[in-house]
C-alpha cells in the first residue's frame, strides 16, 4: 500500500434535491486512524459508504487500497472490512456458522479458516458464546460480531460507521477498546464516523469536519485545538484565591474573562505573544501559594463547535 491508503478527490453525492455530499477532498495515511465528524446530516454516513463501494459517487471519484471505487468496486471490498451503524445476521444462525459461511464468500483458504475465527472471536470476546443463535445477541455482541466478521479477510483499512450506535455505556466502552486494541496490534488503517466527541478524539490521530455535505476542516487533533480558536483557557489551582486577584487579572489587556471555582481559576485570554508568564506574574503580586497552572486543553467538541460557527 502507497503512503496514503484513501485518495478522494472531488467526491460529490446527491439525492433528488439535497446534496449530501459536496465535492470533498481528502487522503488518509496508511496505518493511521481517521475520523469524520460532524452533525447528523453532514455527509460523513454517504461518504463513508461511497468508499465501501456500497453507493456510486455522482461525480467525482476516490482510491481504496489503490483501487478506484467506480471502476473497481469488488476490489476495493476485498481489501477493507466494514461495521455498518446497524449490523445485520441470519438470527438463526450462531456466530461461528456465520464466520464459517463468510469465510467461504471470502475465499479465506481452509488451512487458515477455522483458526483465524477462532482468533476472531477470542479478540471480540465470543469465544464463549460462539455455538448461540445470534437472535438471542444482546445489540453490544451484535456489534462485536460484526467486528470480527469485518477481520476476517485481514483487511488493509477498517471502516466504522457509528460503532457504539445505541450501545449502553458498558458496551460502548468495550468497543472502544476492542478498536484501541486493534490500533496497537494490528497493521490497519482506521476510518470512523461517529458523533461521540470523546471517542473519535481518544482514537483517531486526524479528522475531517463536516458541514452541509463539504469537508470544511481535515487535520490533526491536535493541530486543530491549536489553531481553532485565536484564545486560550489557562488553568491555576491556588491557596486561597481572592475576589481581588480576580479582579487584577481583569485588568491585563489580553485576559477576556476569569472564573473562580473553589481553589480554581479559569483564565480565557487571547493568544498575544507569551502570555503565560505574565498572567503567572500577576498572580505571584496578590497569591504566592500556585499549587499547579497549566493550559487547559479543548475539548474536540469544542474545537468542532468553533469551527462550525465560522
Amino acid at each position: 500500500m502507497s503512503i496514503n491508503a484513501i485518495e478522494v478527490k472531488n467526491l460529490s453525492k446527491s439525492y433528488r434535491k439535497v446534496q449530501a455530499v459536496d465535492n470533498i477532498s481528502f487522503n488518509v495515511k496508511a496505518g493511521s486512524s481517521f475520523g469524520l465528524l460532524g452533525l447528523n446530516g453532514a455527509g460523513k454516513t454517504t461518504t463513508l459508504k461511497m468508499l465501501v463501494s456500497l453507493i456510486q459517487p455522482d461525480s467525482g471519484t476516490a482510491t481504496v487500497s489503490g483501487h478506484d471505487i467506480r471502476k473497481k468496486p469488488m476490489e476495493v471490498r476485498r481489501s477493507i472490512g466494514y461495521v455498518s451503524e446497524n449490523p445485520s445476521f441470519y438470527t438463526r444462525m450462531t456466530a461461528m456458522e456465520t464466520l464459517r459461511y463468510l469465510c467461504k464468500l471470502l475465499d479465506v483458504p481452509d488451512s487458515k479458516r477455522e483458526q483465524r475465527i477462532e482468533n476472531n472471536l477470542q479478540l471480540v470476546g465470543l469465544t464463549d458464546k460462539k455455538d448461540l443463535y445470534i437472535g438471542g445477541y444482546s445489540r453490544g455482541m451484535r456489534h462485536r460480531l460484526s467486528l470480527a466478521q469485518a477481520l476476517l479477510s485481514e483487511p488493509e483499512i477498517l471502516f466504522l460507521d457509528e460503532p457504539t450506535l445505541g450501545l449502553d455505556p458498558l458496551g460502548a466502552k468495550n468497543m472502544r477498546d476492542l478498536i484501541t486494541r486493534l490500533k496497537s496490534e494490528k497493521e490497519v488503517t482506521i476510518v470512523m464516523s461517529s458523533h461521540v466527541l470523546p471517542e473519535v478524539e481518544a482514537i483517531c490521530s486526524e479528522v475531517g469536519i463536516f458541514d452541509h455535505g463539504k469537508l470544511i476542516a481535515q487535520d490533526s487533533v491536535e493541530h486543530l485545538r491549536n489553531t481553532a480558536s485565536d484564545t486560550i483557557n489557562l488553568e491555576a489551582v491556588l491557596i486561597g484565591p481572592t475576589e481581588q486577584l480576580v479582579k487584577a487579572l481583569l485588568e491585563l489587556s489580553f485576559v477576556n474573562d476569569v472564573k473562580m471555582d473553589g481553589n480554581r481559576l479559569i483564565i480565557n485570554a487571547r493568544k498575544e505573544g507569551e502570555i503565560r508568564p505574565k498572567i503567572l506574574d500577576a498572580i505571584y503580586q496578590l497569591n504566592p501559594q500556585i499549587l499547579s497552572y497549566g493550559i487547559q486543553e479543548s475539548s474536540l467538541e469544542d474545537i468542532l463547535l468553533r469551527i462550525l460557527k465560522r
